[in-house]
């Protein structure tokens, strides 16, 4: 019996040793950055009086690993993107992210975790006539290694023209504002601003639902949008049916 007993303990002990962490072999890793949203950014200077010439989005990127007590350099580049159309032109749409102007601010600070990194995008007059898209993907340097392969790249679209929002981002129960105006088009965009005479954007959007105004919204768009449709001078002129586009054979505009 003693005997058993001696073999179970020194079976126990190696076992016990066998599963243990060595010293110095505990998880350790470099430093890290990714993008907190990949979601397309939409801007606008639709909004903006003639005399704004350039405008700001910030994307967030989030580090991982240690932080530092010195100011670290992301590299946020832009990614060429094959057969797209209406690329955004470095120095014409957007100042380029190696411009020196933009060094200082290209960094996450010290003791910071998060850093908003600002794409200047210029109001150049082809925006008045297309949108231009704008890939940005993240690229390792001596300050930082990369985060998750799908959080490191995201789009920014911006024009001169109107423009989706966030909360209209894509037409899908994803995006709020599906839920309460159907489908997108710039023609019910283009309808809803000339009909409200007010900005209709995040912003807009986001101070109506704060107050749950959706519903009263969407029933004044519909009454307004059969008015305009059977107003008979504008059924004379082919301004009626409201359509999505400008294309006549384009879908007839409709709210949910």
């Amino acid at each position: 019996m003693k005997r058993l007993i001696y073999f179970v303990l020194i079976y126990l002990v190696a076992v016990v040793t066998g599963c243990s962490k060595p010293k110095g072999l505990l998880y350790s890793d470099i430093a890290r950055v990714q993008l907190n949203d990949t979601s397309t950014v939409n801007n606008t200077f639709f909004y903006e009086p003639a005399t704004v010439t350039r405008d700001t989005v910030y994307i967030k990127v989030n580090t991982i690993g240690p932080i530092a007590n010195f100011d670290r350099a992301v590299n946020l580049m832009p990614v060429v993107e094959q057969g797209v159309l209406n690329p955004a032109i470095p120095g014409v749409h957007y100042v380029p992210l190696d411009d020196p102007s933009l060094k200082k601010m290209m960094v996450v600070k010290a003791n910071a975790v998060v850093a908003m990194i600002p794409i200047i995008m210029l109001r150049d007059p082809s925006l008045k006539v297309q949108s231009v898209r704008l890939r940005l993907g993240l690229v390792a340097n001596d300050q930082f290694g990369l985060g998750q392969v799908k959080d490191r790249s995201c789009t920014v679209l911006f024009s001169d023209r109107l423009e989706r929002f966030f909360s209209w981002r894509v037409d899908s129960y994803l995006a709020a504002a599906f839920s309460s105006f159907g489908k997108y088009s710039t023609g019910k965009h283009q309808f809803m601003y000339d009909t409200l005479k007010e900005r209709v954007d995040e912003e807009w959007y986001q101070a109506i639902a704060k107050i749950g105004g959706q519903q009263h919204y969407k029933n004044l768009l519909k009454a307004r949008l059969e008015i305009f449709n059977a107003d008979p001078a504008n059924l004379a002129s082919g301004k009626a049916p409201l359509r999505e586009t400008s294309n006549p054979t384009s879908p007839i505009v409709a709210f949910p």
